[in-house]
């Protein structure tokens, strides 16, 4: 399914972008690609979102390439639009709100793991 370019027309804070740099290339292949993912054509407030999410990638493309080269990153500007792209992404429904999985101490919070983890420790002790 392809949502219509027109949804990234380059048109932007009232300024028409010349569409034929790389770096305007690119932010549109995101941009549709990222509407793509998305399966129905964008709302206005999700076509903003989904300009957002563009170019938050493509900094957080920018920052890797250049760490990959050697360069010096601001790793805080890194991580910082690292979290905003993932927030952007989850308001679109295009990612999941990770979840603390961390808790060791709830090991037996749905019925069947209960019964494995009691399972295993009633043979342990035979």
């Amino acid at each position: 399914m392809s949502i219509e370019p027109i949804a990234f027309d380059m048109s932007i804070a009232g300024r028409k972008i010349d569409g034929r740099t790389m770096e305007a290339k690119r932010f549109r292949s995101i941009g549709l690609e990222l509407a793509d993912q998305l399966g129905r054509h964008p709302t206005p407030s999700e076509r903003l979102l989904l300009m957002n999410a563009a170019t938050l990638a493509m900094l957080c493309e920018q920052a890797t390439a250049d760490l990959l080269e050697g360069k010096p990153v601001d790793q805080e500007n890194y991580r910082r639009n690292v979290t905003l792209l993932g927030a952007n992404l989850i308001k679109l429904g295009l990612a999941k709100k990770s979840r603390d999985v961390s808790k060791r101490d709830s090991a037996g919070m749905d019925d069947f793991g209960a019964a494995l983890i009691e399972a295993n420790r009633a043979s342990d002790h035979q």
